[in-house]
């Protein structure tokens, strides 16, 4: 027997879509003075922040649409709702983000090849304080309502990224400009594709987590350990409860549906009335955890149904 517990989430998705709805205003103003100021002062590392800004537009706006998606709930066409956008929408974004990288880092190895180039002006400046500041707010900001949504996690993950981008940029520049003049001159003209090289590999990791997670949750894999060990818990302490001893428990998740699997080996004489009483007790307790709980309890008197 299946048992969704299903919360009305208009709520939940509103705020889910206002953050991403703000995150992309800010990533528009912020992506257009990027291109800008890169292209004036000829700074690869601005243009790259500039440019991935604005690739993080293009994906707001696609989870803004996947989150509306799954807002709607099941269909006839998908009963069981359309969960699993999420998960493939942060992949794309994976991939999306690790591509950008790998494409900013073979120019900026040219660049070095070719004996480096100018240093941005006081605009360059400018710009990094701003990539700082603007970043590490919206990151802020986003936290809260990071926690109740992977969509939003994901964007927040980005502007973090973004922000310690924006640190880098800020002492690299100041630094560039204090040895000019001195015997380290000629090291400020590898600043700039330095930067963008180490940028690259600081980005590297968020993507190729968001690309793992979402192979995860595809391919139905177990959920990560702190969704897993409370929902153990649970099961144990009501198998203890009414003394079951024997159970095969299985967990997945996939965006906010959290479904888990029980199969108990009863005793033949156990009867509906003690199965609802497990049923009951169960999705009171499991439904307490931060997911949309999709519950299948089972009970046999013969273990090779349960056996996986």
């Amino acid at each position: 027997m299946s048992i969704s517990m299903n919360t009305t989430p208009s709520d939940e998705f509103h705020v889910e879509r206002r953050a991403l709805g703000v995150s992309m205003a800010c990533g528009l103003v912020l992506a257009a003075v990027g291109i800008a100021i890169g292209v004036i002062t000829g700074s690869q590392i601005i243009l790259f922040d500039g440019f991935y800004t604005f690739l993080g537009i293009g994906l707001s706006w696609m989870a803004i649409r996947v989150s509306q998606l799954v807002a709607n709930g099941p269909t006839s066409r998908y009963p069981f709702g359309r969960e699993a956008l999420t998960p493939l929408i942060i992949g794309l974004e994976g991939v999306a983000l690790l591509a950008t990288c790998s494409y900013a880092t073979f120019n900026a190895v040219l660049t070095i090849v070719d004996g480096g180039s100018k240093l941005p002006s006081g605009w360059g400046v400018g710009y990094a304080s701003v990539a700082l500041v603007v970043p590490t707010g919206l990151w802020w900001w986003l936290r809260s309502t990071a926690r109740r949504s992977e969509l939003v996690a994901a964007e927040a993950t980005q502007w973090l990224a973004g922000g310690v981008l924006g640190l880098g940029m800020l002492v690299a520049f100041i630094f560039a400009h204090l040895i000019l003049g001195t015997q380290w001159s000629p090291a400020a003209r590898y600043v700039d594709p330095g930067l963008v090289i180490v940028a690259c590999l600081v980005f590297v990791m968020p993507p190729m987590r968001m690309i793992r997670s979402t192979f995860i949750e595809l391919v139905e894999g177990s959920p990560d350990t702190d969704l897993q060990g409370p929902a153990r818990a649970v099961v144990d302490e009501i198998s203890s409860q009414f003394g079951l001893g024997e159970q095969h428990l299985r967990m997945t998740k996939i965006g906010r549906k959290f479904y888990v699997e029980i199969d108990f080996v009863v005793d033949p004489a156990w009867n509906v009335r003690q199965s609802d009483e497990v049923r009951r007790a169960l999705s009171d307790k499991l439904e307490s955890l931060p997911h949309d709980l999709w519950l299948t309890v089972e009970f046999t008197a013969d273990r090779s149904w349960g056996e996986f």
